[in-house]
């Protein structure tokens, strides 16, 4: 148990990639500094963008762990499981916890992440049967609920939406995604790359409902099946949700940080209040909510830096995001806006291209089935390349 009285120089809330890495950046600038990791998750950190593998049965929790014992030990990071913060005292710079308990600090770091987002249907919050997907106690609950379903739902076409659905396929399900947008991926492929992606997702064994709005989730008790808007009956027994996140703010609003959408902070990982830092998917930055692994990753080393007394801006890396599905190469980052823009195209033989260009310079791309083009695109637009580099793909 932490008291009082027991003071820590540095107090990170929560486990995620963005707590733990703002912990590791922290001790890499400040060989002597307490650091302490505090969580309400009775589980280690672990990499939570491979529940996919762990949810479709091939993979051990063990594996997705980040650390052992003996990291933590060799840092001397101090990390608490199960133990969750109720309130932060800014004033005094003291939070307390669950169990009446309280700990000081010099500078703290919120790094409290986000939940599932439930959008608004009627039902949706209290049927049994309608899974969330968020951590591995969730990837428990929809394993052992849909063993007794031939056939499971997802709702939201996004990238979760598809690797979700394709880790169900693997437990031997009939799946059908359903998606309120017209086509997948709307944000991350343009319609040509959308209509390639559901053909060989479909011949992969997938189904979908595209361009419908879902009114509500039928049945008593428990699931029974969904109402579309325009009154269309799809029956189904299992839903799994995959409709984004909501950044966990009950903390921030204790501490009175300032909030928006998400938890204000500027390019230091600061929040509008002295020595109160935030980072990860319940941060909001120069209006934007990421809620993605990299940017949070990013995010935790800047804010530990910061801590430590070292001045270190975050300046955020066009996006980019890849389709973890056995057998299909995607790739799609950087600004894919084609107003503007010169754009090289290449679709033969399974493979889609479709590089941005501005100023000779690469600044999105677009790739479907080129595993070894998809491998360096990243480092591309990072570094604005010309587009000799791309020459030879379109020869």
């Amino acid at each position: 148990m932490i008291y009082l009285k027991e003071r820590s120089e540095y107090l990170i809330i929560g486990n995620g990639i963005a707590g733990i890495s703002a912990a590791v950046s922290l001790r890499n600038k400040d060989n002597e500094g307490k650091i302490t990791v505090v969580t309400k998750s009775p589980k280690p950190f672990y990499y939570r963008i491979r529940l996919i593998e762990y949810l479709a049965d091939k993979t051990e929790f063990e594996k997705l762990v980040g650390y052992g014992e003996g990291f933590y030990l060799d840092k001397d990071i101090d990390v608490k499981l199960d133990m969750e913060v109720t309130n932060i005292d800014s004033k005094n710079k003291k939070v307390t916890f669950e169990d009446g308990s309280s700990v000081e600090y010099n500078k703290l770091l919120l790094a409290t992440g986000a939940r599932p987002r439930y959008p608004n249907i009627k039902g949706i919050k209290e049927k049994k049967g309608v899974l969330k997907f968020r951590g591995v106690n969730d990837s428990d609950e929809i394993a052992n609920h849909v063993e007794i379903c031939k056939e499971v739902a997802v709702l939201g076409g996004g990238l979760l939406g598809i690797e979700t659905a394709f880790s169900l396929l693997n437990l031997g399900k009939k799946v059908t995604v359903i998606e309120t947008a017209p086509r997948l991926l709307p944000r991350q492929l343009d319609e040509e790359g959308s209509r390639i992606l559901q053909k060989i997702l479909e011949e992969k064994g997938i189904n979908f409902i595209l361009g419908k709005n879902v009114e509500e989730i039928l049945g008593e008790d428990c699931v029974k099946g969904i109402k579309f808007g325009d009154g269309e009956v799809f029956q189904v027994k299992s839903l799994v949700l995959s409709a984004g996140i909501t950044p966990r703010l009950e903390l921030a609003e204790s501490a009175g940080v300032e909030i928006n959408r998400g938890i204000v902070v500027n390019e230091y990982m600061e929040t509008s209040i002295k020595d109160i830092y935030a980072a990860g998917d319940s941060i909001e930055f120069q209006g934007t909510l990421y809620g993605l692994w990299i940017p949070a990753k990013e995010q935790g080393d800047v804010a530990g830096s910061n801590m430590a007394g070292e001045k270190s801006k975050y300046n955020p890396i066009s996006s980019e995001t890849r389709l973890k599905v056995s057998g299909i190469s995607f790739f799609s980052g950087g600004n894919i806006e084609p107003m503007g823009a010169h754009i090289y195209k290449y679709n033969k033989e399974g493979i889609y291209r479709k590089f941005f260009v501005r100023d000779e310079k690469i600044v999105g791309a677009i790739l479907l089935g080129d595993a070894k083009t998809a491998m360096k695109v990243g480092g591309f637009i990072k570094n604005r390349e010309s587009t000799d580099v791309i020459y030879g793909l379109y020869e």
